[in-house]
């Protein structure tokens, strides 16, 4: 007979559901669902995390890499301590919002109420439906600026969405509630346009989307919100804070002589060259988070790896391992990449270069004793398989942080031999 465990069992890291890895497992979640960003992760996977650690409120937790806050926003309804930095001014935005503390819950509603009052009488006005290029025309100031607008949302979305933002930005306050206004405007830009979530990057459906009811899904958008602000009023909190930086830089974003972080829970930009700035150009450009297309560049050259925009440009003239280590851990796999194409085997040595960069960056806001669990999928170039967990966790040894163990969570494209895994190490 089967003796019964004296403690629960600590959570499986291994072969374990598309939901409670992916991005899926925040769709039907309070606040993570207020915007979908396919290559983030579950918010189950950082709880299980939180539980295998033990967390508690004594901790200081940090996500380097904090995309749309799941990390910070687990923490916070957890009562523990966190804080995260993101490089993406859009991206930071969202996590600042999702993790801010609401209390009169009543009053938003009201707020959101009147602007919508405003907002349909707004569109009456406007002949969005049969000419819709008339009125984009007397607004041209207030279209978004990136470039050919048009191909992301057919002339009547459009239309509503400059009558809206147009409203938005006239506003002159600039209050708590008039920023989740602002967060329910952009988390209706793509499910209003011409792109689709087939793949992990937006593509862009062969038939434009025809004219929607934008106020409609706007209005359903700020009653989810309104519902999730509810919902999480009894639950216990922490205050968490979201930095605007870069993870190469970590302490010179985080507070000077501040406290030491106890455990590290992020999954960074995978090596496969997805481009956070690419995938959030019309979020960026909305609210005018970032100035100019050049920005937009700039913004993916800073970030880990980087292969889109001016970073092309920049990896086409030659990438050289930043020192012995790289080279070291990279000799087994760049030389086949190199065969394939020159610009990915620069691609893959920048990665890791910025990688190594970070992990410095970790060792100087860390606790002696402090713990990381990092989430990170492999890679192929050319058929030539990346083990990125296994590269990582060398990186990490460099600067003092043993590891404890890979765990392969699941299998991404299952006869590929991709995977994405959970890399466990610790300082001391």
């Amino acid at each position: 007979m089967k003796q019964p465990l004296l403690f629960e069992a600590d959570p499986m890291f291994t072969n374990r559901q598309t939901k409670a890895v992916t991005f899926r497992g925040k769709l039907d979640l309070p606040i993570h669902r207020w915007y979908r960003l396919t290559p983030s992760f579950s918010p189950t996977l950082a709880d299980d995390i939180a539980d295998h650690f033990s967390l508690s409120a004594s901790d200081l937790v940090l996500d380097p890499f904090s995309g749309v806050g799941t990390v910070p926003l687990c923490m916070k309804y957890r009562g523990i301590p966190a804080c995260s930095v993101e490089i993406n001014p859009y991206l930071h935005f969202v996590g600042t919002v999702k993790t801010r503390t609401y209390r009169a819950v009543e009053n938003i509603e009201q707020y959101f109420s009147d602007f919508m009052k405003v907002f349909r009488g707004k569109l009456n006005t406007i002949p969005f439906e049969d000419r819709p290029a008339l009125y984009l025309a007397e607004q041209a100031r207030f279209i978004p600026r990136i470039n050919y607008p048009e191909r992301w949302w057919s002339k009547g979305n459009l239309a509503q969405l400059v009558c809206l933002r147009k409203l938005l930005i006239e506003r002159v306050e600039k209050t708590e509630a008039h920023d989740l206004l602002r967060m329910g405007a952009l988390a209706i830009l793509i499910p209003v346009s011409n792109a689709k979530h087939n793949h992990v990057s937006l593509t862009y459906a062969e038939k434009p989307l025809p004219t929607v009811d934008v106020a409609g899904v706007f209005e359903q958008q700020l009653q989810n919100m309104i519902a999730d602000l509810r919902a999480v009023l009894a639950l216990p909190r922490s205050e968490v804070t979201i930095y605007s930086g870069n993870s190469k830089k970590l302490s010179q974003v985080l507070p000077e002589n501040g406290r030491k972080v106890s455990s590290v829970i992020t999954s960074p930009p995978y090596p496969n060259r997805f481009s956070y700035a690419r995938e959030t150009r019309p979020h960026l450009f909305f609210f005018d988070f970032i100035g100019s297309a050049r920005a937009v560049g700039q913004l993916e050259t800073d970030a880990i790896g980087g292969t889109w925009g001016k970073a092309t440009s920049v990896l086409s003239t030659g990438v050289k391992p930043k020192n012995e280590l790289i080279a070291k851990l990279l000799k087994p796999y760049i030389k086949d990449i190199h065969h394939g194409g020159n610009l990915m085997a620069h691609y893959v040595t920048k990665y890791f270069n910025d990688l190594y960069d970070h992990a410095g960056e970790v060792e100087k806001v860390c606790e002696p004793r402090c713990r990381l669990a990092y989430v990170i999928g492999n890679s192929k170039f050319y058929d030539n398989p990346l083990p990125s967990d296994e590269i990582l966790a060398g990186i990490f040894n460099h600067f003092g942080f043993s590891l404890d163990r890979i765990d392969k969570m699941r299998k991404r494209q299952s006869k590929s031999g991709l995977h994405e895994s959970v890399v466990f190490m610790k300082r001391g």
